[in-house]
């Protein structure tokens, strides 16, 4: 998906927060924004805002001198919301419907995301939890998605942040309850990048018992599949069902021609709100 014009300010305001939060040095501050202002300038007419990300956290992370600058930040995450694990298995006790609920469950763990600067302290990311499990979602493409499944035996399912990654992994033991012949991976960043997912993130959760950990070979925040390594595009083609989570791997993918292909994410701007027809909040569940 191109980037959109609307997208410059959000991109822009990263990259003021990071400087605000990391760079002590008013001169380094402006040093990096000129720099991320010219990197901007000199995208491809048809490049996406994940791509455009990934540019400004390089610029971000050699300045620190620092490959994974959202470490502590992500084992942090990763950690609360594995002591949250056992209620969300309640939760989906008491569902009527256990793959929608643990659907939802997905999609609310998707506000664990450092880009756009949201409140993420452990009384909000709850608040949100609770609040879309009362929402719903578009009925058509989640039975499209059951039957999917229903007659897939491969299952890639792409990660997007740490921390929601607990409720990614509570969401794929679910399907496998209800579809134990689908063999599934679980496809990471191939390195740091925000607080996008890693393998070390996914291990740490024990994704690994219910998915094959795979990554695919970029740091972009995101799907971009001419960038993604030879190994990761033959497994993402010969999927019978891929699961893309957030909204990045959206921005990346849509309008790639995969069949079998739903989108998953918490929708958290205008601009989507808008091109989706919902609401800052809403689930989006979505058919390539």
């Amino acid at each position: 998906m191109k980037l959109s014009i609307e997208c410059l300010p959000c991109l822009l305001g990263q990259a003021v927060r990071l400087a605000k939060e990391h760079i002590y040095s008013e001169e380094a501050r402006q040093s990096l924004l000129k720099r991320v202002l010219r990197e901007l300038a000199d995208l491809e007419d048809d490049a996406s805002a994940p791509y455009a990300a990934q540019k400004i956290q390089r610029l971000f992370k050699e300045l620190l001198q620092n490959p994974d600058p959202y470490r502590e930040e992500k084992h942090y995450y990763n950690i609360e919301m594995l002591k949250l694990e056992n209620d969300f298995e309640e939760l989906l006790r008491s569902a009527n419907d256990h793959l929608s609920t643990a659907l939802k469950l997905a999609a609310a763990g998707n506000v664990i995301d450092f880009g756009p600067g949201y409140d993420l302290s452990r009384e909000k990311v709850l608040q949100v939890i609770r609040e879309t499990l009362e929402k719903e979602f578009p009925v058509e493409p989640f039975e499209e998605l059951k039957s999917r499944l229903k007659n897939a035996k491969k299952l890639l399912y792409l990660g997007d942040n740490s921390g929601e990654i607990v409720l990614d992994k509570v969401f794929i033991r679910t399907i496998k309850e209800h579809h134990p012949q689908l063999e599934v991976k679980f496809a990471t960043r191939g390195m740091p990048v925000i607080n996008d997912v890693t393998e070390e993130d996914a291990y740490l959760v024990g994704m690994q018992d219910y998915a094959d950990i795979i990554n695919n070979g970029i740091d972009i925040p995101g799907t971009v599949l001419e960038h993604c390594s030879a190994g990761f595009q033959d497994i993402f083609n010969d999927a019978d069902v891929v699961i893309a989570k957030g909204q990045g791997n959206l921005e990346s993918l849509l309008g790639c021609g995969k069949e079998n292909l739903f989108y998953i994410f918490l929708c958290k701007c205008d601009l989507f709100a808008q091109r989706c027809g919902a609401k800052k909040k809403d689930i989006i569940l979505k058919a390539e």
